[in-house]
């Protein structure tokens, strides 16, 4: 059976993460995602390293499955070929700042006049409007002003976190948002243009402290949520940490007591109800500590997993991909073949129709699909030539 989304074009105009993580979740579903990239030098990602370094881990990440072809719109030459291939797809995505695409002729006005039922998602850092629209912006600007940062740093000593939260949420609203306007145009026939900000993105994926603050006004900081959902963290007599995460259910609370033999704990005045222990949140997760102590971590993850209490090993990178859970959802999969196999994360939607040993597009190289592409809308080889000549492609 074929992937959900076979049949669907993507353009994508779009460079580092925010739009090409969209594209990519698409491509993820089975579009064809066509990837347009200046000749020479790509996507910026190619060569994050600062030298040629064969695939680089963040070009790797962003771009797996998709095709490459260099474009550039600055000719006349690469401007007519863009457009060409914008009136032939069902969507197009970009991420430049408002306005660039438009000065070079290409942007959403321009590919109307050929594609008018074109679904065009524009990823921008600030937004289309506002004061703010002109200004650069990448993650950290977009998680510091979205007040995601303050619920991950203490704002009074603040340090750069990752990873990059507000360029991939920008990325999945990114997605989000081209699917709805794509059932919308099976239904009506009419495509539409949709803007997703960077920083709209941030503050969305925040509806717990947004609600907080304007119908409580609480502000929250970087311990709001955990004391309120009581989740904590503690360390083995290993030194290695682990995560429990109590929530409502009261069973869960005097499962825990029985895991570490602390009973009385439940009739400590203050601890009795949810609230009394999320008041004396420092003072319990001291008193539970304390017992933690004494034992390694597997003592206490065998123990606490036999009395269904919520829990488990707060992991590196390399712990979490060689977990027998992680292995058994195949979140790492093979990407291209042969020399071209590239090991990456899989993919966070399960199709059970798909099978899971299908062969995977590999990360494309910098234009390695241009003549394959240029082909298949029509140029003939002399045109192509021409192209190449003219510093188009």
């Amino acid at each position: 059976m074929s992937a959900m989304l076979t049949g669907i074009k993507v353009l994508e105009m779009a460079n580092v993460i925010s739009g090409p993580f969209g594209s990519m979740l698409l491509a993820d579903l089975g579009a064809e995602v066509i990837k347009v990239e200046m000749p020479g030098t790509g996507d910026p990602f190619r060569n994050w390293a600062g030298e040629d370094a064969g695939v680089h881990p963040a070009f790797a990440a962003f771009n797996r499955g998709k095709k490459s072809i260099t474009v550039n719109v600055k000719t006349e030459e690469g401007r007519a070929l863009y457009l060409r291939l914008a009136s032939d797809v069902d969507v197009v995505l970009d991420n430049f700042r408002p306005g660039i695409l438009d000065k070079l002729g290409v942007g959403y006005d321009e590919i109307c006049k050929t594609n008018p039922e074109v679904v065009y998602c524009a990823a921008t850092g600030m937004g289309t409007v506002g004061p703010y629209r002109d200004r650069p912006t990448y993650d950290a600007i977009a998680q510091a002003m979205s007040g995601l940062w303050s619920q991950l740093s203490d704002v009074e000593d603040p340090e750069p976190v990752g990873p990059p939260l507000s360029d991939q949420l920008t990325g999945i609203y990114t997605a989000y948002g081209i699917l709805g306007a794509l059932v919308s145009k099976l239904k009506t026939g009419k495509g539409r243009k949709i803007n997703v900000s960077m920083l709209g993105a941030s503050l969305a994926f925040q509806p717990l402290a947004v609600a907080d603050y304007l119908l409580s006004g609480k502000v929250a900081d970087k311990s709001s949520r955990p004391h309120l959902s009581q989740s904590y963290t503690f360390v083995g007599q290993d030194r290695l940490s682990f995560a429990v995460h109590l929530s409502s259910p009261p069973k869960f609370w005097k499962a825990l007591l029985a895991t570490v033999g602390r009973p009385e704990l439940e009739k400590d005045p203050r601890f009795i109800k949810k609230t009394d222990r999320v008041a004396h949140y420092d003072e319990l997760r001291a008193e539970l500590q304390a017992e933690f102590a004494r034992r390694p971590r597997e003592y206490w993850l065998t123990e606490l997993v036999a009395n269904d209490v919520p829990a488990g090993p707060i992991y590196t990178i390399e712990e979490a991909l060689n977990d027998p859970q992680v292995k058994a959802l195949d979140m790492v999969r093979t990407f291209g073949t042969g020399s071209r196999a590239t090991p990456l994360v899989g993919y966070g939607v399960d199709d059970e129709t798909r099978p899971r040993d299908e062969a995977q597009r590999p990360v494309p190289g910098l234009g390695e699909h241009t003549r394959e592409i240029l082909t298949n809308i029509g140029y003939s080889q002399e045109e192509i030539e021409s192209l190449v000549q003219a510093g188009a492609v």
